[in-house]
């Protein structure tokens, strides 16, 4: 450990502030070269992590997936692709978990072969990757009062290339798993453990070296150097053991594991992997059944899950509930669903009339976006817009407002000097647009009727070789719209398909698939999700749910969202409230203010605040006292005055667990609201606890008089907190079909009494359409049916969404079961966009609204490039 700080240390040295930064360092090495006197080491016997999961500050959480994952080391078990066998035999990693340092299982390598739809010959590696995961679960506890570990077998494709790698991601470490068949040094046992090492590919100076100083760590053990991170990554095929050649001898593996986005040299071209990811429930059931056997009891499975009532599908669904698709369906009675269309934007707009600028620089861009304006209102060849609907033409003359920032040489590992030239950029970047906005589009604008302004912005491309991600114009156009009161939809520049012409005739240019999908997906993006439009009352779909009729016309739908960003990422943690009213209004509460405003000026509002950020003071890119870096007692204070003082109707509040439960390193001690964690929600099911909160400082109970519109506050938890599953079956290892569900479906769990866990599961995504078609779902990753081949198959399958209803109203008989899930009903049922028409969405309708009206601004800070 000494020697490892003292390689540690080397990096900052001689850097900045010399003797200050050398002071901390020589500081720090003495403090560590001391062994605390009250250090006592002692063994923990895994029964009692079992018996208390929050043992020893959580321990269990990392070391029962390391203790189950080395079970399970070495071990081999068969899976049966029809009469074919196959061996998995298992390996533990080092570098699973939250913090890289767990143990999760990998299967060796499998080579896959097959032809694709073009006829030519693909072949890649995978392998099995196993994750145990240990959550618990609100209300499940064992005879010693304490949460049961509900342990989460996530098992997905891990992929290894063969071929040179030539792009990367930009900023992202290279993840490569090592494995040794040699001690680095003499007299010491060999493990055949892979470890998952980092290579750094950060943009500074030096690129892509070993992370955590590991080659000096290994010269001052005097140990055997690890291969140089280049020779690896121009020869993978070398240096993985992809074969399994059992002549390898005692050399080094190293295994690169694939990430969207790596490219990799194939016949002098560039190319992605060639294996698709996931696997079809059969083969998820198949091996998750064997793994089971071989932990021979150790890990005992649930009970099936309940289906709910089905959700309502075909003619059934109510319009708030569809989507574009839907409505744009060629069919007879055209004009009614003109006038749905036209009625939803109407509705969300709060009857103001609405004017859409189409500011383009090729001309491609603009037919193909007018186009899809006018199909978004289903508009037939000879029709124009609607009276309340002015689209404006407007033609971007000046080739440097489309130009990326110029870095005038600087760098990412220039530091200070490259940041500064980036804000200096951005600064004449959207002074240059707000003049060409003053000049060109406000003129256009008829004040009286107060419309609102949406501009539809080409930018040109926004990944260029050669250009760096903070080069990009579109924090700087979008910070321009915003102080000129416009709301802006960003689209990259439409190309249309190479095509040859004969006798020198003149054709219609056509554009492939993916451009048009593109088109669409932003024109209805800034056209219905920018105003949170629905086509039709919310209300119709909380009938649905089973929400009596005399509440569903009045009921609100109030969700809380926050986003977090890493100091690298903007350091942020901001956060607003979203209302849906029965209506179909929506609206929203930001933090420091006093009442409601609508949506569509919700978009202003946020982007000024976080243009206003941009000006925060900061060390070491750490925000000080900033409006959009919220400490955990002002998101609690918020969420306590939204709910005591900003219910005028029927309301059910939604909160997701993660990151309202608690927060690392806030202040209060990282409390936040810790009546949502799982040890506490039960106990306190009937009082909202805001003791902790200053202005407050008491529990809240049912009576209140404050909280007579509060039905329910129902929280969310979603990705590793909920399971993977498979679908049809009372068994893991009961041998009968599986497939996707053709629509949203809810289940619930009565797993954990004294609670209601109610689950959603999304209907198969579109995109998804051939996995539910035989003989797809029967495939394996290495196994084929007539020209279908399972290596070819990008199968992806809907997460899971579990809803607790809590705080429930004792007065709108809402506490019996039947009730609890009409309520849980009605966020289920708001898994749905007009504007996303490929499936089902995530999190409930208005929480979908807050989370994107957040990341919508988050470009002016320069997030997410």
């Amino acid at each position: 450990m000494i020697i490892w700080a003292q390689e540690w240390t080397k990096q900052y040295r001689d850097k900045g502030k010399t003797d200050e930064v050398n002071s901390v360092c020589d500081r720090f090495l003495e403090r560590i070269a001391v062994i605390p006197p009250d250090w006592d080491w002692q063994p923990i016997k895994p029964e009692t992590l079992v018996r208390d999961i929050n043992a020893e500050r959580g321990l269990g959480f990392q070391a029962i997936p390391s203790l189950l994952a080395t079970m399970l080391h070495g071990k081999k078990c068969i899976i049966h692709s029809g009469k074919t066998e196959q061996e998995i035999q298992w390996r533990k990693v080092q570098g699973g978990g939250s913090g890289k340092i767990g143990l999760y299982l990998v299967s060796k390598p499998f080579k896959a072969n097959y032809t694709d739809k073009n006829g030519n010959e693909r072949e890649g590696y995978f392998a099995y990757r196993l994750d145990f995961n240990v959550e618990t679960q609100a209300g499940r506890f064992n005879n010693n009062g304490n949460l049961e570990p509900w342990i989460f077998l996530d098992l997905s494709c891990q992929r290894y290339p063969h071929e040179p790698l030539s792009d990367s991601n930009y900023g992202r470490d290279i993840s490569v798993l090592m494995g040794m068949n040699k001690a680095r040094l003499s007299d010491y046992e060999v493990d055949s453990t892979l470890v998952r090492l980092a290579i750094e590919n950060n943009g500074k100076e030096k690129e892509n070296l070993w992370g955590l100083q590991l080659p000096e760590l290994l010269a001052a053990f005097k140990a055997r150097a690890l291969e140089k991170p280049e020779t690896i990554l121009n020869n993978l095929a070398k240096f993985g053991n992809l074969n399994n050649s059992t002549n390898w001898g005692d050399r080094d593996e190293y295994y690169l594991i694939h990430v969207e986005g790596y490219g990799y040299e194939h016949e002098k071209r560039k190319r992605g992997h060639s294996i698709k990811t996931g696997f079809s429930f059969l083969e998820r059931g198949d091996i998750i059944a064997r793994v089971l056997e071989l932990l021979n009891g150790v890990l005992i499975p649930d009970n099936p899950m309940r289906s709910d009532i089905p959700t309502p599908s075909g003619k059934k669904v109510p319009l708030a509930m569809r989507d574009y698709e839907f409505i744009s369906r060629p069919r007879k009675g055209r004009q009614l669903y003109q006038q749905i269309a036209t009625d939803a934007i109407s509705r969300a707009l709060q009857g103001k009339p609405i004017h859409i600028f189409l500011i383009y620089r090729e001309q491609d861009t603009c037919e193909t976006v007018y186009q899809q304006l006018r199909d978004v209102f289903l508009l037939n060849e000879n029709e124009d817009f609607p009276a309340h609907i002015t689209v404006s033409k407007i033609l971007i003359d000046n080739a440097k407002l489309l130009e990326k920032f110029n870095t005038d040489g600087l760098k990412p590992k220039d530091g200070s000097q490259f940041d500064r030239r980036m804000r200096d950029e951005h600064q004449a970047k959207r002074d240059l647009w707000r003049t060409f906005i003053q000049q060109r589009a406000i003129p256009l604008i008829n004040f009286e009727t107060a419309p609102h302004c949406l501009a539809i912005i080409e930018i040109g491309r926004i990944k260029t070789k050669g250009v760096l991600p903070q080069q990009n114009i579109k924090g700087a156009i979008r910070e321009a719209c915003i102080r000129e009161g416009i709301s802006s939809q960003m689209i990259q520049t439409v190309t249309p398909k190479s095509s040859d012409t004969e006798d020198g005739q003149n054709k219609l240019p056509s554009y492939s698939k993916p451009t048009k999908g593109r088109v669409m997906s932003a024109v209805l993006d800034g056209t219905l999700r920018q105003i949170g439009a629905l086509y039709g009352l919310p209300s119709q779909v909380y009938e649905q749910a089973k929400i009596p009729k005399e509440i569903a016309q009045e009921l609100d739908v109030i969700a809380f969202c926050r986003r977090k960003s890493s100091q690298n990422q903007g350091d942020i943690h901001y956060a607003l409230a979203v209302r849906l009213r029965a209506t179909g209004a929506v609206d929203v509460l930001l933090p420091d203010a006093n009442d409601w405003i609508p949506y569509t000026q919700a978009g202003i509002a946020v982007g000024k605040i976080f243009a206003e950020a941009r000006r925060d003071r900061q060390e070491n890119k750490k925000r000080l006292q900033s409006k959009i870096k919220l400490s955990g007692t002002e998101l609690v204070q918020f969420v306590a005055r939204t709910v005591t003082k900003h219910l005028d109707r029927p309301s059910i509040v939604l909160i997701e667990a993660e990151g309202w439960r608690n927060g690392r390193g806030e202040d209060n001690d990282g409390i936040i609201w810790p009546q949502l964690q799982n040890e506490n929600l039960l106990a306190k099911c009937n009082v909202l606890d805001f003791c902790h909160v200053p202005g407050h400082t008491c529990e809240y109970k049912r009576d209140n008089k404050q909280l007579q519109n509060l039905l329910a506050v129902i929280r969310i938890r979603a990705g590793k907190e909920t399971p993977q599953y498979i679908t049809n079956r009372e068994a893991w290892n009961e041998d009968c079909p599986a497939r996707d569900f053709p629509h949203l479906s809810g289940f619930y769990d009565q797993s954990a009494p004294g609670l209601l866990h109610f689950f959603s599961v999304g209907k198969l995504p579109k995109t998804q359409k051939a996995q539910g078609e035989m003989p797809i779902p029967e495939l394996y990753k290495l196994g084929f049916q007539e020209d279908k081949y399972g290596a070819n198959i990008p199968f992806k399958h809907q997460q899971m969404v579990e809803m607790v209803p809590f705080f429930v109203h004792p007065d709108f008989h809402f506490q019996t079961e039947e009730a609890l899930k009409a309520l849980c009903r009605v966020p289920h049922c708001l898994r749905c966009s007009p504007a996303w028409s490929m499936g089902n969405i995530v999190s409930p309708y208005p929480r979908h609204l807050g989370q994107e009206l957040i990341e919508d601004h988050l470009c002016i800070l320069g997030v997410n490039l």
